[in-house]
């Protein structure tokens, strides 16, 4: 739910795969590490005047530098953005979530990542008596010489994306073919043959890499860990898994 322009929009249904999915990122996130980062969900973010959304989750340095005198600050408190906002849709449409970008990259803020998770509904083969379901991965980075469009976009569900999605990806969204990988797309530098399926843990193909600097963005010099730049290599398998159980397929 977000206030914009005086229109209070509702766009998610709660459900179990969406907040499931949701705090199993920030668990994920924390565990590695929770020593440097605030960790939050559905708190009110002010995104300039009349303009507020709910992120589902955030992460925050602890130690990021407040905002100056007279700029917009997160909440009430004073507080500093998060460098990471977390969206989860499975009600939310996939051009919803590609919008929220825009809405936290706007240079009112200091938000540096949006990581966007779609869940698709669940397709069923009565005559095989299976049922697959498609997850797509974006994330996006203000410091990207274009931020609006996703630096990655991952296919990791048990089923292809439809043609409608992948045509959505690639032309509204901008994403360039290379940059849009995983289940059902093909691999540029193994002959144009699909990648892998997402069927374990530690696949190459299926570790979204969240960038340390960003992450850090704001934190003074003497409190930055040794190799922060590396980052979070966040596994979406675990993800799928999740959505699979919490779905029953």
């Amino acid at each position: 739910m977000y206030l914009w322009d005086g229109k209070i929009i509702i766009y998610e249904v709660p459900s179990t795969p969406h907040a499931e999915v949701t705090g199993e990122i920030i668990g994920m996130l924390a565990a590695w590490n929770r020593q440097d980062f605030r960790y939050g969900t559905e708190a009110n973010t002010n995104l300039g005047q009349g303009r507020n959304k709910e992120p589902d989750a955030y992460v925050r340095p602890k130690h990021r530098n407040p905002p100056p005198q007279g700029a917009l600050a997160a909440d009430i408190y004073g507080n500093p953005f998060p460098t990471m906002m977390i969206e989860v849709g499975f009600s939310q449409s996939l051009p919803d979530l590609h919008r929220t970008a825009a809405r936290y990259f706007n240079p009112l803020t200091t938000i540096q990542i949006v990581l966007a998770i779609k869940i698709f509904g669940v397709r069923t083969n009565a005559l095989a008596n299976t049922s697959t379901i498609a997850l797509i991965a974006a994330l996006y980075l203000r410091t990207s010489p274009t931020p609006l469009i996703p630096t990655s976009v991952i296919s990791f569900g048990t089923a292809n994306p439809d043609i409608n999605t992948e045509n959505y990806i690639t032309g509204q969204m901008g994403v360039p073919p290379g940059s849009f990988i995983g289940v059902g797309r093909p691999d540029p530098n193994n002959n144009n043959i699909n990648f892998p399926p997402c069927n374990a843990a530690d696949i190459p193909t299926y570790i979204m890499n969240i960038p340390g600097t960003e992450l850090y963005n704001g934190v003074p010099q003497n409190n930055l860990p040794v190799g922060f730049a590396a980052g979070y290599n966040l596994d979406l398998w675990e993800l799928q898994v999740l959505v699979r159980e919490a779905m029953h397929i």
